[in-house]
Formats: C-alpha cells, structure tokens, sequence
C-alpha cells in the first residue's frame, strides 16, 4: 500500500504542478489540507481491495461473460495494441455504469450520503484535496465490484494499469486548473464537467454522476456540460469539510434531518 501511495503520488504531480501554475482560483493552490485523509484513503483501500478478492474466492464467483484478449484480437483481425485500448475503454465504460448508479444511491440514500458528503464538503477541492471517507470503498464492493464479477471478465495484457489510470483520472477531474480536455468532455469526463457536480448551484444539483463517460448522464437525463469558462464554487453550504481526523471519521449525523438540503 505504501508503493501505491508513491505510485499515485508521482503520477498526480503533474496535476498538481498545473494546479500551480495554471490554477483557476487561489483555493487550488491550498494542498496542505487533506492530503492525511488522501493517505488513509489509499491504505484503507488496499485492504479492501484484498477482501474483495478474498469475497470473490470464497464464495467462486464466476462471470456470466467473458473475454479473451487473444480470441477477440483474431476474431475481429485488429493489432494488439488497438485491441488493448479498445478492452480497456469497454471495460471502464461497463465499470463506469455500476459505478454511475452507485453514487447515484449516494446522493438519494440516507445511509450512503452521510459517508458521502465527507467528499462533497470540500470546498479546496483539486487533485490532492479530493479525498472520500475511509470506507467508501468498502460501500463499493457490493454495488459495484461484486457484480462485475458476476457479469464479466476480460483477460488482456494491458488491463493491470487500469487500476494506476483510474486512481489518476480520479484526480484529474477534481483539479482546479484551466487544464481541461475542452469539446473532448462530451465523450470524457474531465474536471470542468465533474465540477458541476460538486457546484453549490441549485441548477447543477444531482448532475454528472459518471466518472469517465458523460454518456451515462446523457441516457439517464443527468448531464449539464458547462458553458466556456463555467467553473463554480463548491462545498455544502450547511458543512465544514473536515480539518481534523477525527472530524473525518466521524463527520456522520443520521439524525439531521436536513442531511439532504444541498444534495447534488
């Protein structure tokens, strides 16, 4: 876990160097707050990734579907390396409709926002300030790593870097910078489109739940692609992000009944 750490770390330096240099506002330039809850969040992660495989074993689960890099290669006569990207492109865009629907449930479940909204009171938010409460990962294995493996596997060469692409892109689409990917975002999500779902705005509420592909929004009504140089301020009016691990931890109130005024 701790060459995880390295590893994102020296891939999210770029981000952060734009972040500097080309930075949408001062906030983006604040790295100092979170990068200790950032920490926590990966080693937790490593553990869960180990019980899900652990969960995958015991109980053999195995996919309904599954693909060989090698059959397909030769079935559809393409080089490998169009056949690796194309994988792993169809492989995020299955990933990123679970995904779509459980943070979905995120915002509309009691239970789930009140983890969730850790992630949603930041209001530095960039590439090392967009840390998610420790066990949201743990949340995930059963909406969305569980029915994966149920659904579909694909065996290629090149997928063992899906998990370092999506731990960047994660980072990459909460940088406060005027780095974007510009028209590409109709295809890819990128940080001018993920802001909007972080937005303090009540028109971009319960907007832009995908991760990697707009296309979800699109089909199930929740896209807003924003206007050029569209980038609001984020945060939940009603929270403090946290300052403190403890505050972190233990952000939770399920008794406030106003838990979902600032929803998105």
């Amino acid at each position: 876990s701790f060459a995880q750490c390295v590893d994102v770390s020296l891939n999210v330096l770029p981000l952060f160097l734009f972040e500097i240099l080309l930075p949408n506002d001062e906030k983006s330039k604040d790295h100092k707050n979170g990068i200790l809850f950032w920490i926590l969040s990966i080693q937790a992660n490593f553990l869960y990734s180990l019980l899900a495989v652990e969960i995958i074993q015991f109980f053999n689960i195995k996919p309904l579907f599954k693909i060989s890099f090698a059959t397909f290669k030769d079935q559809i006569s393409l080089n490998p390396l169009i056949t690796n990207i194309f994988l792993i492109i169809f492989t995020l865009l299955v990933f990123d409709f679970f995904y779509y629907w459980f943070h979905r449930m995120q915002h509309k479940t009691t239970f789930l926002w009140e983890f969730h909204k850790v992630h949603h009171s930041i209001k530095n938010l960039n590439s090392v300030v967009s840390y998610h409460h420790i066990l949201e990962e743990l949340f995930r294995i059963p909406f969305i790593t569980i029915p994966l493996a149920l659904l579909i596997k694909i065996d290629a060469p090149k997928l063992a870097i899906l998990s370092s692409f999506y731990a960047v892109y994660g980072q990459f689409i909460h940088t406060n910078t005027k780095i974007s990917l510009g028209f590409l975002r109709y295809i890819f999500a990128d940080n001018y489109y993920h802001r909007i779902h972080h937005s303090i705005e009540v028109k971009h509420f319960d907007k832009n739940f995908a991760a990697f592909f707009p296309i979800w929004d699109m089909i199930f009504k929740t896209n807003y692609f924003p206007k050029n140089g569209e980038f609001p301020e984020v945060g939940l009016d009603d929270l403090e992000q946290p300052k403190t691990v403890k505050e972190y931890l233990f952000l939770q109130n399920f008794l406030n009944k106003n838990k979902f005024k600032n929803e998105k």
